[in-house]
């Protein structure tokens, strides 16, 4: 009698935990670099509905602004604990290429920005899913999963004076937009480039001064957006190099996630990804009609006369690598350039 009572209370205990622990919540404090009402911003609030919704409810998220958090440099120590054994203020963070540098420094993320490299987004996939497992691992080592990568932007440069080839390109002095670190600006001025590092906040009225910049580098978006495109007259209609997105989520956090909803909630996640790069053609697209109507003109390098530009800046590559220590990956970049050449063919 007394071994059936004991029974009875084990099944009850076991009924009550079963009953209450899918019933714990798990939310996850993500920090994103997405401007309000852009694209990426639309897609990760869309994102965590689906993730509330594949989890019934079990899995909520919450964005914070990475700029009011002080930046991403300033993202990645909330990653850290206050006290022992106090959870961290944040889970995650959808970062540029700064903040995944920052993170793992020896996965050499601004291999993949080196100018000139990779030209398309058909490229930037074949690459990443040739080597986004060893990047991956990089990021692991350092207590992260990488959840899913995409490309924000294609840099460009935008000036106010004519040029038709890379020697005259060079010779324009061009603002490097607050965009990046100065990193992106470091590997120009290496191989040639008249390159100024300025606060984004400045740029427009050293355009419109007699000694000023003559041109800076960014993304469409941002020189459509901002209005600096009103003072520019042409714009390189080329893809220099992708601006890489990545949405990390710290390896502890993404344990507490029951294994069962993964699959589907990484499914979405590819949703997204192939949703974001469809809308960059979109409104990179948009942003370049808007431009040559404002009067832009547009100088369009041939296949090429890009392949002479990529084979310029690859012969600087290990001047760059050195003007930005850690950075960049020689042997990554000849790997990659050595894939995009066969595919090329």
């Amino acid at each position: 009698m007394f071994q059936k009572k004991n029974l009875l209370i084990a099944l009850i205990i076991t009924l009550v935990a079963f009953s209450v622990f899918p019933q714990q919540k798990i939310k996850l404090k993500i920090a994103s670099v997405a401007p309000a009402r852009s694209p990426w911003d639309i897609e990760q609030r869309a994102l965590a509905q689906e993730w509330s919704k594949i989890t019934g409810g079990r899995v909520s998220v919450a964005f914070y602004d990475s700029f009011s958090l002080g930046g991403e440099k300033a993202v990645i120590q909330k990653f850290r604990s206050v006290r022992p054994g106090q959870k961290p203020m944040l889970d995650g963070a959808i970062f540029s290429t700064i903040g995944l540098n920052e993170l793992a420094p020896q996965a050499n993320i601004y291999t993949l920005s080196i100018p000139f490299l990779i030209r398309n987004q058909k490229e930037l996939d074949l690459v990443l899913d040739t080597y986004g497992k060893d990047l991956i691992a990089e990021y692991n080592k350092v207590g992260f999963q990488m959840i899913a990568w995409t490309n924000v932007g294609w840099l460009s440069f935008y000036t106010k004076d004519p040029f038709n080839d890379l020697p005259s390109l060079k010779k324009i002095k061009i603002a490097s937009a607050g965009l990046d670190s100065p990193i992106l600006g470091d590997s120009f001025r290496a191989s040639g480039f008249n390159v100024e590092d300025m606060p984004a906040d400045k740029i427009l009225q050293s355009l419109k001064s007699s000694g000023g910049v003559r041109g800076f580098f960014g993304v469409h978006l941002y020189a459509y957006v901002t209005g600096l495109s009103k003072s520019i007259n042409y714009a390189l209609e080329a893809k220099l190099c992708p601006v890489i997105a990545g949405l990390v989520i710290s390896t502890d956090s993404w344990n507490e996630i029951p294994d069962q909803y993964k699959p589907a909630m990484l499914e979405a996640v590819d949703r997204m990804r192939k949703r974001l790069d469809a809308a960059l053609e979109d409104t990179d697209r948009n942003y370049i009609n808007s431009m040559k109507k404002e009067g832009v003109t547009f100088v369009s390098p041939t296949e090429k006369e890009l392949s002479g530009w990529e084979s310029d800046f690859s012969k600087d590559i290990d001047v760059i690598a050195r003007a930005a220590p850690g950075a960049f990956s020689i042997p990554s970049f000849h790997k990659i350039q050595r894939l995009l050449a066969e595919t090329r063919k």
